[in-house]
């Protein structure tokens, strides 16, 4: 495979990643109503929670994330989390009051920090797929390669979901409070049904 080659899989593979409906798109449609630049926020804390990890893979930590205790564990933190950030949504809608500015703009980055790292699924993409794009970077033997494969992934996540904010937010403008208000209720029973995924999961280990 050549290097351009590489780093055109190393795209497709994140854009399908990315693309694919999860709690992070819950939450950043339900943020792009108010802020349409909340994608990007809530990706750079994606990005916090996912460069130590590519780094532990790359340093060889994969058995220890392969941990059956590890996987109960993060599904269980996980469950927890999206249920009461789910419950919020459902029960506040697009009523509830603005926060203090600073506090807003650094909430976005707090929430994808904590979808990322409490997805049990995210851990196990970069367990399979992300492995096999870090073994591929591996083989061409250039430190420069595998960090411009990081750089490209993460620029993935954040294009993405900066387009997705803004979307919420230009569509946002054209409902109806009430009309919005369901729609961020959505979002919030998708996050619950995602939780309750993830406590089945946790338990069955």
């Amino acid at each position: 495979m050549t290097l351009l080659a590489f780093y055109g899989l190393v795209v497709t593979i994140s854009l399908s990643g990315v693309m694919a409906p999860g709690p992070i798109t819950a939450v950043t449609l339900a943020r792009g109503r108010r802020d349409p630049l909340a994608g990007f926020w809530i990706n750079i804390g994606h990005a916090i929670a996912e460069t130590p990890l590519i780094v532990a893979l790359l340093v060889g930590l994969q058995p220890l994330l392969e941990s059956e205790g590890v996987y109960r564990g993060v599904s269980l933190a996980g469950g927890l989390v999206m249920l009461w950030m789910g419950g919020r949504l459902v029960r506040k809608g697009a009523n509830n009051p603005a926060n203090v500015p600073e506090r807003y703009r650094r909430s976005p980055i707090y929430e994808g920090m904590a979808m990322t790292a409490l997805n049990p699924y995210w851990l196990l993409w970069w367990l399979t797929v992300g492995a096999g794009l870090i073994a591929r970077a591996r083989a061409f033997g250039a430190p420069e390669v595998f960090l411009f494969m990081i750089v490209l992934h993460l620029l993935c996540d954040l294009s993405w979901g900066t387009f997705l904010s803004l979307a919420g937010h230009r569509g946002g403008r054209a409902f109806q409070p009430a009309t919005w208000r369901w729609i961020e209720k959505g979002c919030g029973l998708a996050l619950i049904l995602f939780a309750a995924f993830f406590f089945y999961e946790g338990v069955r280990g």
